[in-house]
């Protein structure tokens, strides 16, 4: 029934990935303290769950994998635009912005290719259990921008939302790692890398919620206080 062994877990843990933005989108709508950039992010993370949990359901197939991959590159590339739209003046931020997406059309229209292709093949290998296809080094580079944006500017980051952002960091290192493995590639019995990554990834953007809403709160508690 099942293609391998962590077949089952890469399609339950998928569903973290749909609730790592349904709980944030719920969240927002409790709280409504963060900008609407910010709340596309978190309905960008649901959407990417839900092709994720067909793709893991029909592994293999390059439609699935074209729309999940497709929409993992939309999410990180949103991730920049409301990034920037934190910390960088007009001009800066549509410089940056148009430059990421006209190199993420370029990976877009890859993905296309791949569908088509005689056969799909990976960039970059790791080890024995290891690689990277373009559309993953393509997500993995905007993700990286956007850690470097935040880190460039961390000392416009309030000391209270700091700790919530180094965790962000590290759970980004720690499921980049994850990701190198494949789907099928399960260590000490209980640890299946790739259903892990899910995981990580959807507590990951939960946890963002949580440092935005700590920024978001007190820049808005201080406006109040500085109108007063």
């Amino acid at each position: 029934m099942y293609q391998h062994d962590a077949h089952l877990a890469n399609i339950v843990t998928s569903y973290c990935t749909c609730l790592g933005g349904l709980m944030p989108l719920l969240y927002c709508a409790f709280t409504r303290v963060q900008p609407r950039r910010w709340v596309l992010v978190y309905f960008f993370v649901f959407l990417t769950g839900v092709p994720t949990v067909w793709l893991h359901a029909v592994e293999g197939d390059r439609l699935a994998s074209f729309f999940d991959t497709g929409s993992n590159i939309l999410l990180a590339w949103w991730l920049i635009v409301a990034t920037a739209g934190d910390f960088l003046k007009p001009a800066a931020r549509r410089r940056l912005v148009g430059i990421t997406l006209a190199c993420n059309t370029v990976a877009w229209l890859w993905l296309l290719y791949e569908v088509f292709a005689p056969e799909k093949l990976p960039l970059l290998r790791i080890g024995a259990h290891g690689e990277f296809y373009a559309g993953e080094i393509a997500l993995i580079a905007n993700c990286w921008v956007a850690a470097i944006l935040f880190f460039r500017f961390r000392g416009q980051i309030s000391k209270a939302s700091r700790p919530f952002m180094y965790t962000i960091l590290v759970m980004f290192f720690l499921g980049m790692i994850l990701a190198t493995g494949d789907n099928d590639h399960i260590s000490l019995y209980i640890l299946p890398w790739h259903a892990t990554w899910h995981i990580v990834g959807a507590f990951g953007f939960i946890t963002f919620w949580a440092f935005n809403h700590v920024r978001f709160s007190e820049m808005a508690a201080h406006e109040v206080s500085f109108a007063a």
